[in-house]
């Protein structure tokens, strides 16, 4: 690779499906480096269902069965923030129906599910399910079987959650045949998104520890790559020719392209999703700016020393850089 924006591996696909005809996919990487987006564009796909960020796989590969279980109802971005947030999930649903009689806008159906999705019978019917289980792996079999029997994709489940990439064997050994792939992003840009996405959270944020997790992040995805065909692809590529990365996805995951990528490039563009242009900020948004180099408004002098130090290696191998002086 000679650039940080062509870095698309398309592998050998393979796809087992699961009994209820459909095939798994998963996304990983690293979380602010597009996996959001690359869920949002797949949802838009009428042949793909989508799950928000389940930690399913590294719940199950880490904890006993009622940890995962209490987790994944409780903790888990899929969750949806749990019962409580019921109401108001119910709410934002018939609003998006509404809006969508007078604004051209795809099937409420076309976004990533979560658990409050799930009428109150099945969320109570997939803990006892889970609570039955017998091992991680056959927990996660259980997860992915009972919610793609209620969402009834016509091709494809897809669960993204970024830090699944360090779990990428356990998931191999829990569905084989599953497709993989994994979106990642410039580092720094990826730390000063972290930063804000850390501020508006109210979470304590330290510069070093996010270039190491990213660092860590990145080897596991290389380390995998090869050895378990990920389809990998840079958050660069998607901003920079979104129709062609999109297209490679499609035919990697063996499905039609021409006729939807453009739709779905609209549909999930953070124009049509905030109304804001491309690089006008909000601070107070998931998606602030979503450009590429805006770390070089925010590095101080010492922020790219310390970089550099860290994980300026990984910059020049991914092609960001030709070497050190930057």
């Amino acid at each position: 690779m000679t650039t940080g924006t062509a870095a698309v591996r398309v592998p050998e696909p393979a796809a087992m499906p699961s009994p209820t005809g459909a095939n798994y996919a998963f996304i990983v990487g690293h979380y602010k480096s597009g996996s959001t987006w690359l869920a949002n564009l797949l949802a838009l796909h009428p042949d793909i269902r989508c799950l928000g960020e389940t930690n399913v796989f590294r719940y199950a590969a880490t904890q006993d069965i009622a940890t995962a279980t209490r987790n994944l109802f409780t903790s888990s971005y899929w969750s949806g923030g749990g019962l409580a947030r019921l109401p108001r999930h119910r709410l934002a649903v018939a609003a998006a129906a509404v809006q969508g009689l007078w604004r051209q806008a795809p099937p409420r159906t076309a976004r990533p599910s979560t658990l409050l999705d799930l009428s109150l019978l099945d969320q109570r019917a997939l803990r006892r399910e889970l609570l039955a289980s017998r091992s991680g792996e056959d927990y996660c079999r259980r997860f992915f079987d009972f919610v793609g029997a209620r969402l009834k994709p016509r091709a494809y489940l897809v669960e993204k959650t970024p830090n699944h990439v360090l779990v990428t064997p356990f998931i191999r050994s829990v569905f084989p045949e599953a497709r993989l792939v994994a979106v990642y992003r410039d580092g720094r840009d990826v730390v000063v998104s972290d930063r804000f996405f850390s501020a508006r959270r109210g979470r304590a944020w330290n510069f070093a520890a996010s270039v190491e997790y990213w660092r860590r992040l990145i080897e596991a995805q290389r380390a995998y790559a090869s050895k378990y065909g990920i389809f990998t692809c840079a958050y660069e590529s998607l901003l920079e020719d979104g129709a062609g990365t999109v297209a490679g996805l499609l035919r990697f995951l063996g499905l039609p392209a021409d006729e939807h990528v453009s739709a779905m490039l609209r549909y999930s563009s953070i124009s049509f999703m905030t109304g804001r242009r491309p690089g006008d900020e909000d601070r107070g948004s998931f998606y602030r700016r979503g450009v590429r180099g805006d770390w070089r408004n925010h590095f101080t002098d010492e922020d790219k020393r310390r970089f550099k130090e860290i994980a300026g290696d990984l910059l020049i191998e991914l092609g960001y850089e030709r070497d050190g002086d930057w």
